[in-house]
């Protein structure tokens, strides 16, 4: 039986259980992330991984190194103009392997690897890590759009599904 916390967004009892009741969620947004689609890959398009600890970055090198090389391309080449399948691969990752060389030990060492993309990567460090500062971090590389269960109506399936009048309460 409805009660009246079955239609507030502020109880969890009418809340969308996807947006928790705000309505919206939170994305990677690519135009975010390559914000200046004329600088190159290699002239730092890619925002979200120019920055981080010095491994890291040499970590993000070497895979934008591997990918521009499975698709012969040149990482000087302006983003706009990179051909669509690798702005799509590079930013959402790939559905084949893609070999990438890196050195250690003294020594040139390959992998062969789908590439995970900027996006996902993004999405799983945001999702795994308990530091508020990197969290933090990642926001400005985040837009909000609205919740795809609820609509933007903030409450839950069933809440919605009771009219009056064939009215809902939205």
């Amino acid at each position: 039986e409805f009660t009246p916390r079955h239609f507030s967004f502020n109880s969890p009892y009418g809340a969308c259980k996807t947006c928790l009741g705000l309505g919206t969620k939170p994305f990677f947004d690519p135009d975010l992330i390559v914000p200046d689609k004329k600088k190159s890959i290699s002239g730092g398009a890619v925002t979200a991984w120019r920055r981080g600890g010095r491994r890291l970055i040499i970590y993000y090198k070497m895979l934008l190194r591997g990918l521009a090389k499975h698709y012969n391309i040149d990482l000087e080449t302006p983003f706009k103009d990179l051909p669509e399948k690798v702005q799509k691969e590079l930013l959402h990752g790939s559905s084949n392997e893609i070999e990438f060389t890196y050195w250690r030990k003294g020594a040139w060492r390959k992998m062969s690897k789908k590439f995970e993309g900027v996006v996902p990567n993004l999405q799983r460090l945001h999702d795994e890590t308990d530091s508020e500062f990197t969290k933090k971090r990642l926001l400005q590389y985040m837009s909000r759009r609205p919740c795809a269960d609820c609509k933007g109506a903030r409450l839950k399936p069933e809440a919605l599904a009771c009219t009056i009048a064939d009215k809902s309460i939205v």
